[in-house]
Formats: C-alpha cells, structure tokens, sequence
C-alpha cells in the first residue's frame, strides 16, 4: 500500500468510526508529519526499530515534545498499522510513556489582565476571552457557529468537543456583548455559519489561533509555557476557587471522567449558581 492510498483507507477508516472533526484532523496531520520524517519509504515498510527511534530519538531528544504529546503520536501509530494497515503490532516495543501527575499551570490575574490588554486585536481579544470565561478549547472555540450561541439562556451549546461529545457551558455577559460588536462587523460573511473567520472571509484555524497566543504572550512577558489551553485551566480553577463542585466543573469542561477534574481541585466544594470567570474579571477590573 503506498502512503497515498494509506491515507484515503485511513480517512474511510476514521469515518467509519465518526471521529470528531478535531481527532480526524489532528491524526491527518500527525499521519503526515510521520510520513515526512521516513521520506521516500512507505510507512507498510517501516521496522519496529524505525518507530522506537521516531518516538524516542526525534519526538523526544529532537522536538523535546512532552510525554502527553509522545503518546499521542504513539496512538496514531497503533491506528496506522493495527487498523488501516491491519497489521499486529508488537506493542510491548512500543509502550505508552508512564504520565506524570499533571499540576495544571495557570496564570494569575496580574498576568491575565496583562494579556488581555496587549490583545489589539479585537478578535483575537473576543477569542482568549471566550476561552477563558467559558473553558472551551482551542479547536472548539474555532468550530463555534452562531446558533451555539444561546443568548437567551447565556450558554454555548459545544457541538465538537473531544471524542465527538456535545455538551453545553457558560456564555459570559461580557463574550456575548464582544461577539455582538465582533459580528456586526462581519456581516457580509453570515452565510458561512462560523462565528469566527480568517481576513479571506474563511473558519480561522487553530493554528492561526495558537500562533496570535504566541505573538501576544511575548507582548505581555508571560512564561512561554502558557498556551491557549492554559486559559481553560484558569477558567476550571477560578471556579473551583469560587464554590463551584466537581460535577459541575466536569460537565461544562467536557470530561469523560472525574479524575481529570480534581486535578483542579483547590477548595472544598459547594453548591452555588455559576458566574463565569471572565464576567467576575471584568468586575474586579472595573
């Protein structure tokens, strides 16, 4: 089977299994940065020792990746050669990496203010915001389409979360009167049905979105390991920190299981009606 035609049965394969829009892109483009490091070779051919030195001398020595992300490309490999290839894999050569306990980074209100500041952009400004005052990520936030957008109750409806599960979150007073301003602006475009587009009028990518994180995260000095998802770790943290309980953060976060949930965990829970993060900020900052 050539390359070529191990992508068309993998993109058959990944439809047969409705993958979310998210995982389908993401294994393509993992799918296809494994192809560039064997050049030439056809990835039926390539050896078990082959694998082990792309996962631990490339992903790991050279890219100095992390072991969550090692493990990822780790998945697409066994979906590579056990479904598409169907071949068997000898899995014990190579084995998921032990995960370390995560202590999720977040940063402090100083440092928010300071990024959402330096955001001139009003846009991208409208994006970070929504992420942090609603706990959406990144892929998420760019699949936004305007009837997600529940005025009425001052919800989201997440039609493409991780694993294909819709859910529903917080809508901030302060993103709703954001999104108002940001797409009356783009009136022309409203046929497209996503809320947010690129300056050709096209869905903006997340790539597009990580690369405006980066270029304002060093405009505002903060610690070049925040990322786009660290704004989510704040909105699951402020609201833990506020009373919030561990079910109700679960749900709007779109955890499949609790465990994930309590590595937020700061305060003893209670029950209490839920304001997001974003709009208690703007209060303080007011």
């Amino acid at each position: 089977m050539t390359n070529e035609q191990l992508i068309k049965k993998m993109k058959e394969d990944m439809n047969m299994r409705n993958f979310s829009k998210y995982t389908y892109d993401s294994y393509l483009g993992k799918t296809k940065d494994i192809m560039r490091y064997f050049g030439e070779k056809r990835l039926e051919e390539v050896t078990i020792e082959e694998l082990r030195e792309f996962l631990l001398k490339y992903l790991e020595d050279e890219r100095k990746l992390s072991d969550r992300s090692i493990n990822y490309y780790n998945s697409v490999i066994r979906f590579i050669y056990e479904v598409t290839l169907d071949k068997v894999l000898n899995k014990k050569q190579l084995p998921m990496r032990k995960k370390k306990k995560t202590v999720y980074k977040v940063l402090t209100k100083e440092e928010l203010s300071t990024f959402f500041n330096v955001c001139d952009n009003f846009k991208f400004r409208t994006i970070f915001m929504l992420v942090y005052g609603s706990g959406l990520r990144i892929g998420e936030v760019a699949n936004l389409r305007v009837e997600d957008i529940d005025s009425k109750n001052m919800r989201i409806f997440v039609r493409e979360g991780k694993g294909n599960k819709e859910r529903y979150t917080i809508l901030p007073k302060q993103s709703l009167e954001m999104l108002r301003r940001y797409w009356s602006q783009y009136r022309q475009h409203r046929r497209r049905g996503r809320i947010f587009l690129s300056e050709s009028g096209k869905a903006i990518t997340v790539g597009v979105i990580r690369e405006h994180f980066r270029k304002y995260r060093r405009k505002a000095k903060i610690n070049e390991k925040a990322t786009v998802h660290t704004l989510r770790h704040n909105f699951a943290t402020d609201l833990i920190e506020r009373g919030a309980t561990l079910i109700q953060v679960k749900e709007l976060l779109g955890h499949s299981n609790i465990r994930s949930t309590m590595a937020y965990v700061h305060v003893a829970n209670i029950e209490l009606e839920l304001e997001s993060p974003l709009d208690v900020f703007m209060k303080e900052e007011k």
